[in-house]
């Protein structure tokens, strides 16, 4: 049987994973008593199983959203920037 995702359950699959890594690492660093590690954006796609290019298309795409409602946030509070 083949089993498709829907676009959302790849995304919601993708976010529980990475969530999973940056959790199991902080417990690591924590139980060793070191710093964090800091992962690549390859390291971070070979663990989730998908390709870098993947990685790299959400990572922006998160990053514009920021950005976006970080200028709403500042044009809210009569904050232009200029």
């Amino acid at each position: 049987m083949i089993c498709t995702e829907s676009p959302e359950q790849t995304d919601k699959r993708i976010d529980l994973m990475l969530r999973e890594m940056v959790v199991e690492e902080g417990l690591s660093a924590f139980e060793a008593n070191r710093e964090l590690k800091v992962y690549t954006l390859q390291e971070m796609a070979d663990y989730i199983g998908v390709g870098y290019k993947t990685l790299w298309d959400i990572e922006k795409s998160a990053l514009n959203k920021f950005k976006k409602n970080m200028l709403q946030l500042g044009i809210k509070n009569g904050n232009t920037g200029i």
